[in-house]
């Protein structure tokens, strides 16, 4: 009877157990996703090309416009 208990319980053990390192995996890939998602953001924000700008004349011609000053 006892030995029946012991083995329940280090079946649960190991369940708990495994459980949590997956848990623990899961938790640090989406910890690197989350760094990789913010250094993206960062890049693009930081890293973008300057706007083109355009006009156009009343007849339909497109000429760009510097915006240097």
């Amino acid at each position: 009877m006892i030995s029946k208990r012991n083995n329940i319980a280090r079946f649960q053990s190991d369940i708990f157990k495994n459980s949590y390192y997956r848990l623990l995996t899961l938790i640090v890939i989406e910890c690197v996703v989350i760094l990789l998602l913010i250094v993206a953001i960062i890049y693009f924000v930081f890293f973008q090309p300057p706007a083109k700008f355009y006009a156009a004349t009343s007849e339909g011609q497109v000429i760009p416009m510097s915006v240097g000053r």
